[in-house]
């Protein structure tokens, strides 16, 4: 069973039968798509004024100048002839033109998803290298002497960078040295809350390189707020320990790295193994994001074209709406989902002129506000009662989270405010 789970999704059965049912529903979608302009900004399936004319009065023809013009209007067609072969040539006219209209929109739909799948390959694929190659381990050097300035003893240097790719097993060197009487309390909840940072850290950087290949700035601006403020928060409990600390010696004053034995660090794969583990991964996240992102994406512009969240604009002042519109309220609700989803979706409607890049930011920054307290409630308080005694356990849990929480709502109104002054 443990093996199945990390088969590739094209080697399981029924997730082929997922794909052929989204697609089918990806047409579906594009053929029913409304004609109007219900999204803002939205003139992609605008007709011209003179084609709407022509469509909405059948009897008018179009003007003819010079000879060609007299000879039509002296030799009109006879009623019968009108009626039999007039008749079968509009229907061939009316079908064609009919079948001409959907591939149309087929063709420019995938034009506009496959320029989005592109990007987020690309950027997939920098970031599936960076984690095989463990670039980011560069950090390991630079927290071994932030750690000692901070007067943390030597496990909690190794413990850092072990978070960066394992936080449960940077945890438990950290209960374990608790246990032997060798951190004291104030050191063993500072090391969880600096540990927890990181692997958060860590395990952002996977989805950071699609975001930004489909949102671009403002997915930089989300990631660069959210660890900025992450950062600070973890510097000041830090600064608070080396505070507590002073005076004190350490128990545990080994050099750093004297107890590497007990780190679980993988060697970086080899660039043979990293390409084949890259494709991979690139042909997995874009066979996932055929199967849910896509028909996603135009469920949204579907329901939008539709007025289904025209409610908003009666519900709310002038001014909300100006600052967070209803485009925005499908963004916040995919988020849930995953964040390369909401990103996908967000891409999407400003293709289509709905958002801009500050209300993309506005609607992440407030996806985040409310699935953060859920993530932690279903994943990093059972994490962490498991690794460590309750009471600690719920320190590092509340304590990250108030952190996090009071972080984006700051960010939140500073975002609000901009829009508010430049739109």
């Amino acid at each position: 069973m443990k093996k199945a789970s990390h088969l590739p999704p094209w080697k399981r059965p029924w997730q082929w039968f997922w794909l052929v049912l989204a697609l089918a529903s990806s047409l579906v979608l594009i053929q029913t798509m409304p004609s109007g302009n219900n999204m803002r900004g939205d003139e992609m399936d605008m007709p011209s004024p003179a084609a709407a004319f022509t469509a909405d009065s059948p009897n008018v023809t179009p003007k003819r100048h010079g000879k060609a013009a007299s000879n039509t209007i002296a030799t009109p067609a006879s009623p019968k002839a009108e009626g039999s072969e007039g008749g079968m040539m509009k229907k061939r006219h009316s079908t064609s033109t009919t079948n001409k209209g959907w591939w149309s929109k087929v063709e420019r739909k995938a034009s506009v998803i496959g320029k989005l799948l592109l990007m987020v390959s690309i950027a997939a694929m920098v970031g599936s290298i960076a984690e095989a190659r463990k670039w980011h381990l560069i950090f390991g050097y630079i927290l071994g002497r932030f750690s000692r300035l901070m007067r943390l003893p030597a496990i909690v240097s190794i413990a850092m960078p072990t978070a960066l790719y394992s936080n449960t097993a940077a945890n438990s060197m950290l209960v374990s040295s608790h246990a032997e009487g060798k951190i004291e309390h104030s050191t063993l909840i500072a090391g969880g809350m600096a540990n927890s940072y990181l692997s958060y850290l860590s395990h952002s950087l996977r989805v950071m390189y699609p975001v930004l290949g489909a949102v671009g700035i403002p997915g930089a601006l989300y990631f660069g707020g959210q660890f900025s403020f992450g950062f600070l928060f973890i510097l000041g409990v830090l600064l608070w320990h080396r505070r507590r600390m002073a005076g004190k010696s350490n128990t545990d004053s080994g050099e750093v790295g004297t107890t590497d034995s007990h780190s679980p660090y993988e060697a970086p794969l080899s660039w043979g193994q990293t390409g084949i583990k890259t494709i991979q991964r690139v042909c997995t996240l874009l066979f996932r994001m055929m199967i849910l992102t896509v028909p996603l994406m135009l469920l949204v512009e579907w329901m939008m074209k539709k007025g289904l969240f025209d409610f908003w604009e009666q519900l709310v002042p002038d001014w909300v709406n100006r600052i967070f519109p209803p485009e925005l309220m499908s963004i916040v609700a995919t988020q849930m989902g995953g964040l390369v989803q909401a990103a996908a979706v967000a891409a999407n409607l400003r293709d289509h002129g709905a958002v801009t890049n500050a209300q993309i930011l506005l609607a992440m920054f407030v996806g985040s506000a409310i699935g953060n307290p859920f993530r932690a409630l279903r994943r990093n308080l059972p994490s962490a009662l498991g690794i460590f005694p309750a009471r600690e356990a719920v320190t590092i849990v509340v304590g990250m989270q108030l952190s996090r929480i009071i972080g984006v709502i700051i960010l939140i109104v500073v975002t609000a405010l901009f829009i508010h002054y430049t739109h």
